[in-house]
């Protein structure tokens, strides 16, 4: 009995530990897109927070999607999608596209497109499809 007196004592001990708790953190994503030489042109646009569309006017046009947000397990991967397709190819020149995505209210990544179809010598042809792996904090 005395050999397994402290056996079952450790057993108790770590069963009576406290289990690791994964603690779920609010992440919020938003993408700003600054299109040049937008032709009047509208656009649609997918992504996590669903679809919608807009048209651009002028030279130079901002546009700010909604904002994604998701309970993500801290220090764990999630991923952020955009999609943005012009409505219609009556391109005349290509057109510049910066897309700039923040996570948590801080810019996470920009990145440049050119958009145009053939014989316009543009770096993307049909519209802009990113992804993002992002970790949460």
């Amino acid at each position: 009995m005395k050999k397994i007196l402290p056996l079952f004592l450790t057993f108790l001990f770590f069963s009576c530990a406290e289990d690791d708790v994964d603690t779920m953190k609010l992440q919020s994503v938003y993408t700003e897109i600054e299109i040049t030489n937008c032709q009047s042109m509208s656009f649609n646009i997918t992504s996590q927070f669903g679809t919608g569309s807009f048209t651009c006017s002028g030279n130079n046009y901002t546009f700010t999607t909604n904002t994604y947000q998701a309970s993500v397990i801290e220090n764990t991967s999630f991923i952020y999608q955009l999609s943005i397709v012009p409505s219609s190819y009556n391109f005349t020149s290509c057109i510049d596209l910066v897309t700039k995505v923040y996570h948590n209210n801080s810019l996470y990544e920009t990145r440049n497109y050119s958009i145009g179809l053939p014989p316009l010598s543009c770096s993307e042809i049909y519209g802009v499809s990113e992804m993002y792996s992002m970790i949460a904090d």
